[in-house]
């Protein structure tokens, strides 16, 4: 059975021979597949770690071995924190157990990746499209509406070329120890049902880590003051 530190190690070498069967950079950067994997590769190692060999397993059995009936159902929601696995230093100060993913992974985690996220979505809540007005097109009478609208500029998707490969992620920051928790969340209405494919999911991912249904329910609206009763 393989550790965590080993599933990261796996991971990291599969995707960097895949780095490396490129004859060179410009041929790696049109790898689309490649190019995302490298961008999310701390993420994803955090996660298969989190994960676990045993869970990761099972996930894979369920897909090789009825993937029609697997290939929907998973839950909505996949929650991760890293915790220190000892939450005080050297000196028995207490320090905060949870680990800030921004420091330890970066990529989508970190600062500078959460501002551009929010300045995009402030961009298009601004951006001036054609087929946004009034719920219609405002050039629908023109003879180039659909050609404007399939021709205009998308925002936050610049692509990032990598030229070197990432650095592997190490279940160490800061000299301590790091452990990481997943959790799988189904999220449903107080009316709504789990469908046999989610339940099957749902079943599989408890057996071998953690997973649950998270549902909501209405709340009750009080009275205003004042009124008169009958």
């Amino acid at each position: 059975q393989m550790d965590h530190q080993a599933i990261i190690d796996l991971l990291y070498e599969s995707v960097e021979h895949r780095w490396r069967k490129h004859r060179d950079h410009q041929s790696a950067a049109r790898d689309v597949a490649l190019q995302k994997d490298m961008s999310d590769l701390r993420t994803l190692s955090m996660i298969a770690a989190g994960i676990g060999g045993k869970g990761l397993a099972s996930i894979f059995r369920c897909l090789v071995y009825d993937y029609r009936h697997y290939s929907g159902g998973l839950p909505d929601c996949l929650l991760a924190r890293a915790r220190y696995c000892n939450s005080q230093t050297v000196d028995n100060s207490q320090t905060s157990s949870v680990v800030d993913l921004g420091d330890w992974i970066g990529e989508s985690f970190s600062k500078e990746s959460i501002e551009e996220k929010n300045v995009n979505s402030h961009i298009r809540m601004l951006y001036d499209r054609d087929d946004e007005f009034l719920g219609c097109s405002k050039n629908l009478d023109g003879p180039n509406s659909s050609r404007r609208a399939q021709g205009a500029p998308r925002i936050g998707n610049t692509k990032i070329h990598y030229t070197t490969f990432p650095s592997k992620l190490e279940l160490q920051h800061s000299g301590r120890d790091v452990m990481v928790e997943i959790m799988f969340v189904e999220v449903k209405s107080a009316n709504d049902r789990l469908d046999a494919r989610q339940e099957d999911w749902l079943n599989v991912l408890d057996g071998v880590c953690n997973a649950r249904v998270c549902k909501f329910e209405k709340t009750k609206v009080q009275k205003k003051k004042g009124k008169e009763k009958k």
